[in-house]
């Protein structure tokens, strides 16, 4: 039977003395978190025992593992604009300068007939849509879409938009820089109502 020296003994006695005083600082250790409360305010009079040193190897050899500190850890969001809910569109702000850019373009006097305005931003769509797709199967179907609802969009259209946002998005439809759905949504900012 293996005999332990007095030395090993000691330190047994001494993990069985402090268990409590020790294991913060040893999960503290592992974990590389700052300490906190009562437990940063004690200091162990032992040190860590390696697992060599209790078999008789020296002491010089059980150096304290380094701390280890974990890095960083980024955050994800949906929109990593920092400023949050402060970075709303300015919905106004976009509509006047819609319009500001597009008063020497439309004509004068406005348009007033709901019904006319958009038949031509109807037939502009047609035209834009035809020119993007590159597919001709793809065109086919497209155009078939836009004619199976036709008839509603052009109710809706003469009901909810006025003549002036329908002839705004005819105008920058034949540009080709956006497209309809965007460009309904900010000429009927810009043009709320028949003037």
């Amino acid at each position: 039977m293996h005999r332990q020296s007095d030395r090993d003994h000691r330190r047994a006695e001494g993990w069985a003395r402090r268990p409590a005083a020790l294991l913060p600082a040893l999960v503290a250790a592992a974990l590389a978190l700052p300490l906190t409360g009562a437990a940063a305010c004690s200091t162990p009079e032992t040190t860590v025992a390696s697992p060599s040193s209790a078999s008789g190897a020296s002491d010089d050899a059980a150096d304290p593992p380094p701390s280890r500190k974990r890095p960083p850890r980024e955050v994800h969001t949906a929109n990593p604009d920092r400023r949050t809910f402060a970075n709303q569109p300015d919905y106004d702000g976009d509509a006047a300068s819609l319009r500001e850019y597009m008063r020497p373009r439309m004509p004068t006097p406005p348009p007033r007939d709901r019904e006319a305005a958009c038949a031509a931003m109807f037939a502009a769509a047609d035209t834009f849509y035809a020119s993007i797709e590159t597919d001709a199967a793809r065109r086919a179907e497209v155009a078939a879409n836009l004619k199976a609802t036709r008839r509603a969009d052009q109710d809706a259209c003469v009901r909810e938009t006025s003549a002036s946002a329908a002839t705004c998005v005819t105008l920058l439809l034949g540009d080709r820089t956006a497209e309809f759905a965007w460009l309904i949504d900010q000429c009927s900012r810009a043009y709320p109502g028949d003037a």
